[in-house]
């Protein structure tokens, strides 16, 4: 799976059952009518069951200039939690869940169905609201590296 070159999203929640968030590269698009994207999601991670249970989430789509970011989100230095969405870069559109303002696009949802699936939990989320950055682009994630269109080309 890792020769798969996938965007890199930080897929976040909040509500009743607390905050989360993760690095995931494992988001696509299902439909346009109603708009729905796939998140997998690993069911050992910790946001697992909290996106479960708030029943929303959010994907920030990073840019080629978010490396730290990512690796803050996939658990690199161990930061608390809560540390990791403090700053300005952070708001709320519609569900609660918080996005960054600084990715490339957010897609704020409720998630429609979960199916599990080996080792990992497929959400099927409907997306209810949107935001985006300009002029930023993708980071890609490819053979456990990072890299951008520019350098892949």
């Amino acid at each position: 799976m890792s020769r798969v070159a996938s965007s890199v999203s930080i897929v976040s929640t909040d509500g009743p059952h607390g905050i989360a968030g993760f690095t995931c590269s494992a988001v696509c698009s299902v439909t346009d009518e109603p708009p729905t994207i796939m998140v997998c999601v690993n069911r050992k991670s910790a946001a697992n069951a909290v996106i479960k249970s708030n029943g929303v989430l959010c994907v920030s789509s990073l840019g080629a200039d978010q490396v730290e970011l990512s690796q803050i989100f996939a658990g690199v230095g161990r930061v608390p939690m809560n540390e990791r969405f403090a700053g300005p870069n952070w708001a709320l559109l519609t569900t609660g869940s918080p996005y960054c303002k600084t990715s490339r696009v957010a897609l704020d949802c409720r998630v429609a169905d979960i199916r599990e699936v080996g080792t990992h939990s497929v959400i099927f989320a409907e997306v209810l609201a949107t935001a985006h950055a300009d002029g930023n682009e993708p980071l890609i994630y490819h053979s456990r590296n990072y890299a951008t269109l520019r350098h892949m080309a």
